[in-house]
């Protein structure tokens, strides 16, 4: 098999490989063949790159993905999946995968020295998502998961393959990126450097290469903080780079100390030794070459005396310094994207660097393929840099705590001290300081831009409610059209109906107005606000949904576990007051109410089916009444974040509804 997904695009740029616009002819690409054109080229298949190619595969875009190295890196700088990535990866599909080889963040114990100074759990069950605690699952396995998803779908990483120079071009009124990828006959391409610097990586001057031009309609650079592409683009990577060293070691060891928490997925452990600051004239390159496994064990040792340890195997042992920087963009020209390392880079504090990069990688594969394949205007993707106000965050999260590992005494700078951690390193005081939805990125937010508005006329919402939060979960019993019965009703929860990929997800609060039985349903507006009725609610369900559907047909060519094959998915979340329509048999066909109630509970999920809020929990965490209020309608970006919201379901609240899709989507 090739890096290719067998999976056909839709967009124009697949279909015409052919055409002489895409010759060797132009003079730019003249000394070289032009071997290969795709919609996407990713660069860099750790896991921001990786889960890059699974989603837009699975999105129905041809991909290729290239890597410099020969084979997957079996180590692991990230071990930990946090409780936002984990909703991601349910969305995708992928939860079940990542929960059978990993395990859940448990009680983490805290020494200063030999003494235990602290154990905690790791996230409170206050959290509003399904997943309490974060995952404990190391990146070569993260990696592992991916590459078998992408090998089932007829993708391989093409690996050898580094990139050496990138450019947009505009040819014949077509724009496009053109890169050139080049393979060593023998050996690596080039020479790598270490952790905790970002240049370019050494030019091997003794290797001869076999060269490609790749011609793409988009580019996504996931090759890591030391990334070609970022250099080629001349984009600015502003930062600082720590002073004090960090050891990091990967094995098995006997202890006086009892670390049986302490333990990989694979058996083995890791030992993180803050090793002081920099001396002048040091090169770390050189300390790196020099530390041995008996020096790591002899500073451990003087560490926790009078405890010992006693390595008995080592997987890995590195030391580098701490990097906090930030790509001046991450958007070149509307063609190419930094994700991942590329980006941004941070201390392993809190556990946001990988995750961030899985964050990107999920913000902007539905953007491409919307765009791609003609449903959105390419201005669609300028939003994609709403990523870097949250990479500001995560470094200013990674950084605070790390900081303050230093401050309290958990980390000294004279006196040399040992932390264990799984990484992400998660202090006893996480709480007091207010850390754990930071953290776990439960808190990400996005900002107004033109994927995300307000409405034009209505009372802006508190904070959380507000466009560009997070669409939160909770539990709801959907309603059987064809029983009385509710005390049996099945439980499920938001996020397991919103699942999926690449999807609009319609929340309609309809508060009691579908009972038939309040007077509310009588008022034509509550405070200013249009309600609405159960038999008006089921027609502009099927009228809108119509119009949707066929004016942006799209979804069919999505490979996700979904049957129907719809861009939008609408789901109505009703108060309690309907039950009561429910306790006599006459009410269930007596009455336009009660028979709209009925067609909705009999709609199939997506198409408008109603579902109970009984514990009135999904309404308060969207901000409207769960009992005599005019309700509202969210709509939830296919990244599970709220990219519109209007108060009351009226028809008035629908047509705002519809001009917002005509303002993100093609006319």
């Amino acid at each position: 098999m090739t890096a290719t997904a067998l999976a056909s695009s839709s967009g124009a740029f697949a279909k015409s490989a052919s055409s002489s616009s895409l010759s060797s002819s132009s003079s730019s690409s003249s000394a070289y063949p032009t071997t290969s054109t795709v919609p996407v080229l990713i660069t860099g298949a750790g896991p921001t790159g990786l889960f890059q190619a699974y989603l837009l595969t699975k999105l129905g875009i041809q991909v290729r993905i290239i890597d410099r190295a020969m084979a997957p890196s079996p180590l692991s700088k990230a071990v930990g999946i946090q409780p936002r990535s984990l909703e991601m990866l349910q969305m995708s599909g992928l939860i079940d995968q990542f929960l059978e080889r990993g395990e859940p963040m448990a009680d983490f114990t805290f020494f200063i020295g030999p003494k235990k100074v602290a154990a905690r759990h790791f996230f409170p069950a206050r959290s509003s998502s399904y997943y309490e605690a974060g995952l404990v699952l190391e990146q070569a396995n993260t990696c592992a998961i991916l590459i078998e998803e992408l090998d089932k779908m007829g993708v391989q990483v093409d690996r050898g393959w580094e990139l050496s120079d990138t450019k947009v071009l505009e040819e014949n009124g077509r724009t496009f990126v053109e890169t050139i990828i080049r393979r060593a006959h023998s050996g690596e391409n080039s020479e790598k450097k270490l952790i905790g610097e970002v240049d370019l990586l050494t030019e091997n001057v003794d290797n001869e290469y076999r060269t490609q031009v790749v011609r793409s309609e988009y580019l996504v650079a996931a090759d890591g903080a030391r990334s070609t592409v970022r250099h080629k683009l001349n984009i600015g990577f502003p930062g600082r780079t720590r002073s004090h060293k960090t050891m990091m070691w990967d094995g098995t060891f006997d202890c006086d100390l009892d670390m049986t928490r302490l333990v990989l997925t694979d058996g083995t452990r890791r030992l993180m030794v803050e090793s002081g600051d920099m001396e002048p004239g040091e090169d770390i390159s050189k300390t790196l070459q020099d530390l041995t496994v008996d020096e790591f064990e002899k500073i451990v040792n003087e560490c926790i005396a009078p405890a010992k340890l006693k390595i008995k195997e080592t997987h890995w042992l590195t030391i580098f310094r701490i990097n906090e920087r930030r790509a001046e963009h991450f958007v070149h020209k509307n063609r190419i994207f930094l994700t991942g390392d590329s980006a941004h880079i941070q201390s392993p504090s809190g556990g946001q660097g990988m995750n961030s990069g899985l964050q990107d990688s999920h913000n902007l594969a539905w953007k491409l393929a919307l765009v791609i394949n003609k449903v959105a205007p390419e201005a669609l993707l300028e939003t994609y840099q709403e990523r870097e106000a949250m990479a500001d965050r995560a470094i200013d999260v990674a950084t605070k705590m790390l900081d303050m590992e230093r401050d309290l005494g958990f980390v000294a700078m004279i006196k040399l001290r040992i932390f264990y951690a799984l990484s992400p390193v998660i202090i006893p005081l996480l709480e007091a300081f207010g850390f754990e939805d930071r953290a776990t990125m439960l808190d990400v937010r996005y900002y107004e831009n033109a994927l995300n508005k307000a409405h034009p006329t209505q009372v802006t919402p508190a904070t959380e409610f507000q466009v560009g939060a997070r669409a939160q979960d909770g539990s709801l019993r959907p309603l059987q059209g064809d029983t009385n019965e509710t005390q049996n009703l099945e439980s499920t929860r938001l996020h397991e109906i919103t699942a999926g990929i690449g999807r609009f997800h319609i929340l309609v609060f309809a508060s009691d107005m579908l009972h038939s039985g309040t007077s509310i349903t009588n008022t034509t507006e509550i405070q200013g606000v249009g309600t609405t009725t159960a038999k008006a609610l089921e027609r502009n369900i099927e009228d809108y949904l119509s119009i949707w559907r066929s004016k942006w047909p799209y979804a069919f060519n999505i490979l996700d576990d979904l049957q129907d094959k719809d861009l939008f998915k609408v789901h109505v979340i009703a108060g309690t007051a309907v039950l009561e329509d429910r306790k006599d048999d006459k009410n269930i066909n007596g009455n336009d109410s009660s028979n709209s109630v009925k067609a909705l509970a009999n709609k199939r999920m997506g198409d408008g089916r109603i579902y109970m809020d009984d514990t009135k929990v999904l309404h308060k965490r969207y901000g409207f009444a769960s009992s005599r209020g005019a309700g509202g309608i969210v709509v939830i970006r296919p990244d599970s974040y709220i990219g519109y919201r209007v108060n009351g379901a009226g028809e008035q609240a629908w047509k705002d509804v519809q001009d917002y899709f005509d303002s993100i989507l093609m006319k």
